[in-house]
């Protein structure tokens, strides 16, 4: 009798936040990834455009990978795919509209190869090596999301993808409960669960309350309206349009990733535009504010966003007048509450109405809260619960509903992002990490940025840089040319001459004392006037610039 193997499971993203979801199965030396998407960065990672999965592991490992599988489209699960790509040439596995909008990413990121695509049909499984998949439809906050039930010599282990239980979605296809409750009753030795509303009780609301709340907001904006959403949001995007046309309104549109989700939905069918609704941006002057309606990117204060251009007056198309009203149709993704914040007030200082998730009804999650996380749980029944999709707080949250509908502490894994997870029909258990480094794409740049270069950031954001420069004889032993400075955005200091002075006394005793101790290496000179300037400036201002000195031999 041949012994079973286990299967492995490591998350190489997903689980340390709200983002960057990739999850490998590995089996008989053998791997199929799920998902591989991007995350955007915090306040205090100035000059990140986002963050992608470690794919060491991957590369380590590229002659066993067999296949992607992507749950849905959203850039939290396929962002990172030109970047995957750039490693390795697998076969994409996903449904109709992901695999629309996976192709546009990698077409505009430049690569080359020839791809190959496979439509998955949510009631035909699919066999990969000692993979045996089925699919069940979920609903989220775009169309065409997918779980899944693989199954393996081990058992089966199901993913719930990104979901929540909507009995009345835009379109009409409701959650396959009959699969998922099926692979209940036959035995789910792993369910790895979505936990990013695990904090919300009760019911996450259906979509169409938006669509109602949309109506009503309409109807009684007096002037102009700007609606700012998730690009991929396809059925808000939908309701927009829906509910602009029985308005009477146009619609125009600003934001180069929302309009490539529409041209992308639209052709493939799943967007339905109504007869002449939409009107170019540079047409909404030849209507009356009454009859536009502004789709734009920017739900999240995207610095270069179209909302957020507007909010700062430095749109092309769009100044914001009074009487202006400002839907935000989208909850803060983790970390953009800041950014989010100040484009409202900034739209609201111009004379705008603005309304958002806090104030009205015009955004409904598409996570599952809290009771649908314990009907999913019911209906999969497994020995082994692993949150997944969220930060530790949701994870954690997320452990506490398992337990609470009877699994058992011990067999609650909370997991984190490159933790080794080994199964078998007797255990479950995480055996290390592959402690994956912090990958930040920085314009065209990639790789992982050392903490002091973040930080070396964050002060120049914050305090600014000084530059000196200092002529020196090394041979005489003697300055020749005093201290000169260049400072660039550091902040007022009261009485600054007068501190200058003392910098200039400063770096003239340093350079003396290196001299006296026989240190005439320039680089080491320069690093210890750096500190001392470094130090003084912090003490007589309380303020951190940083500080680059060039010493010149003369």
């Amino acid at each position: 009798m041949v012994k079973k193997t286990n299967l492995k499971l490591i998350p190489l993203g997903g689980l340390n936040g709200v983002g960057k979801n990739m999850m490998v199965f590995e089996k008989d030396n053998r791997i199929i990834i799920v998902d591989c998407g991007l995350m955007f960065p915090d306040d205090d990672m100035p000059g990140v455009d986002f963050i992608i999965p470690d794919f060491s592991y991957i590369k380590k490992n590229k002659e066993k990978v067999e296949a992607l599988i992507v749950t849905h489209g959203h850039e939290d699960h396929i962002g990172g795919i030109p970047f995957l790509f750039k490693e390795i040439n697998v076969p994409i596995f996903a449904t109709k509209l992901t695999i629309g909008l996976i192709k546009a990413g990698l077409n505009n990121s430049g690569i080359g190869m020839k791809i190959k695509y496979n439509e998955i049909d949510p009631d035909k499984p699919l066999n990969i090596g000692p993979f045996h998949i089925d699919f069940f439809r979920v609903n989220h906050s775009i169309p065409d999301g997918i779980g899944l039930i693989i199954k393996t010599d081990v058992g089966t282990v199901l993913h719930t993808g990104d979901f929540k239980f909507d009995l009345t979605p835009i379109d009409k296809k409701v959650t396959q409960f009959s699969k998922i409750a099926e692979a209940g009753s036959k035995g789910v030795l792993a369910l790895l669960c979505d936990s990013t509303n695990a904090e919300e009780a009760g019911y996450t609301l259906p979509e169409k309350d938006v669509g109602k709340t949309l109506h009503d907001k309409f109807e009684e904006a007096p002037k102009r309206i700007i609606v700012a959403t998730f690009s991929s949001h396809i059925h808000r995007i939908q309701q927009v349009l829906d509910v602009a046309r029985k308005s009477g309104r146009k619609v125009a549109i600003s934001g180069k990733s929302i309009l490539k989700t529409i041209r992308v939905s639209s052709e493939l069918g799943y967007l339905k535009i109504p007869e002449d609704i939409i009107i170019p941006i540079t047409r909404i002057d030849d209507y009356p504010l009454k009859e536009i309606v502004i789709l734009a990117t920017g739900s999240q204060g995207e610095p270069l966003s179209a909302l957020n251009r507007m909010a700062l007056g430095e749109h092309k198309r769009v100044s914001i007048m009074k009487g202006d009203m400002v839907i935000i149709s989208a909850s803060p993704v983790p970390g953009n509450e800041r950014a989010i914040s100040n484009t409202i007030n900034r739209l609201i200082r111009q004379g705008a109405d603005v309304f958002y998730e806090s104030i009205a009804g015009v955004h409904v999650s598409g996570h599952a809260a809290s009771e649908e996380i314990k009907i999913m749980i019911s209906l999969a029944s497994p020995r082994y619960f692993i949150p997944v999709h969220g930060e530790n707080k949701h994870k954690i949250q997320n452990a506490r509903i398992a337990k609470s509908i009877g699994i058992s502490e011990d067999n609650i894994i909370i997991a984190e992002d490159g933790d080794i997870i080994k199964m078998n029909v007797n255990q479950c258990r995480i055996t290390g990490n592959l402690n994956p480094q912090t990958i930040y794409i920085d314009g065209i740049g990639m790789g992982n940025i050392e903490d002091m270069v973040l930080k070396d950031r964050r002060i120049l954001s914050g305090n600014g840089i000084i530059f000196i420069v200092v002529g020196v004889d090394f041979t005489k032993k003697v300055i020749l040319q005093e201290p000169d400075f260049v400072m660039k955005g550091v902040i007022y200091i009261k009485d600054l001459k007068e501190i200058i002075e003392k910098i200039k006394n400063v770096i003239e005793g340093t350079i003396k004392t290196c001299f006296s101790e026989n240190i005439m290496d320039k680089n080491m000179i320069e690093n210890i006037v750096n500190d001392m300037v470094s130090k003084f400036i912090f003490k007589k201002t309380g303020i951190r610039p940083i500080i680059i000195t060039k010493i010149v031999s003369l």
